[in-house]
Order: structure tokens, then C-alpha cells, then sequence
């Protein structure tokens, strides 16, 4: 059998070719931007927004965020609220209160007197 001298293989190819270093660079480019994708596709379902949110400023905390909760037809204590948002079983917008026992509650904003702390009615 004769030998092609313009016949390349793969064993006569050198390790730190062009070819090898080009492949390599595009298929870190390629997992990188794949893994930010991934990456802003779970915060945004899991958090409500992307990882830059809190970096650029574009989310504004709730003001209402840290102060003491109270029913607004009773002025009796529920709990400290921790965050705001909508919820999509109540289909309204919601304050989650922490009450004294650790126990997360969804409550509607329309149901909840926020005050500071030691503010009276």
C-alpha cells in the first residue's frame, strides 16, 4: 500500500496545534455563555429576578421590609416582614411575615397595618 505524503492523521497532527487551541478556546467560550444562561434562567424563576439586579440596583427594596406587621381589623401582632411580592395562589399582592415561631406566612397587603418598631396605633 502506498504512502500519501499530503495525507494528514490524527497521530502525525502535533499536540499544541492551532486547530486543538482554537477548538478548545471556542468550547470555553461556548459552557461559559450556556452556564450564565442556566444561571440567570434559575434565579429569575427561583428569586424573581437576574444575578444583576442587586449589582446595577434595578429591584428597589420595600420600604415596608423589616418592620412589625399587625392585622388591620383586630391591631393584633402577626410577625416581622421579610419580603414583598406577589403570589399567584392568592393572586394578589402579598407581604411574607415571619411570626414568632419561625413559620412563614403569606398575608395580603390589604390586610396588614405595618408599623415600626415601638410605633402605637
Amino acid at each position: 500500500m502506498p504512502i500519501d505524503d499530503k495525507s494528514t492523521d490524527e497521530s502525525d497532527e502535533r499536540f499544541l496545534s492551532w486547530r486543538r487551541v482554537r477548538n478548545v478556546i471556542i468550547g470555553c467560550i461556548v459552557a461559559l455563555i450556556l452556564g450564565l444562561l442556566v444561571s440567570f434562567a434559575y434565579t429569575s424563576l427561583e428569586y424573581g429576578g437576574s444575578p444583576l439586579d442587586r449589582i446595577l440596583g434595578s429591584k428597589k427594596p420595600d420600604p415596608a421590609i423589616g418592620k412589625l406587621a399587625y392585622d388591620k381589623n383586630t391591631h393584633y401582632f402577626i410577625g416581622v416582614i421579610k419580603s414583598a411580592g406577589h403570589s399567584v395562589k392568592r393572586g394578589t399582592d402579598v407581604y411574607y411575615v415571619e411570626r414568632a415561631g419561625g413559620e412563614m406566612i403569606e398575608m395580603p397587603k390589604n390586610l396588614v397595618d405595618v408599623r415600626a418598631r415601638g410605633e402605637q396605633p
